[in-house]
């Protein structure tokens, strides 16, 4: 089974030391909505971004891939506007 799920907080980034981080969510558009203990670190091949437990959660269940805009394709950290999730064998 496939599905996609927007990433509500695309147009957001988190700063941290003063390095800005691409957030992930499925159920926030922005961090100030929930508690700051409530978002992890995820690492994705050379990428580093912040995500909600709660969509971290769903994410651990299935294969992610990132989508990002065409309009983007020239960035070296375009925004992930969907995660496409495939569900794992088991």
């Amino acid at each position: 089974m496939s599905a996609k799920r927007a990433n509500r907080a695309f147009n957001t980034r988190a700063e941290i030391e003063g390095k800005a981080y691409r957030m992930i969510s499925f159920f926030q558009e922005h961090p100030k909505n929930t508690p700051e203990d409530d978002w992890s670190v995820f690492r994705h091949e050379d990428s580093v971004f912040l995500v909600d437990k709660l969509t971290l959660g769903i994410m651990a269940e299935c294969e992610c891939e990132l989508l990002t805009r065409s309009q983007d394709s020239d960035s070296k950290e375009p925004a992930i506007v969907a995660v496409s999730l495939t569900k794992r064998d088991e």
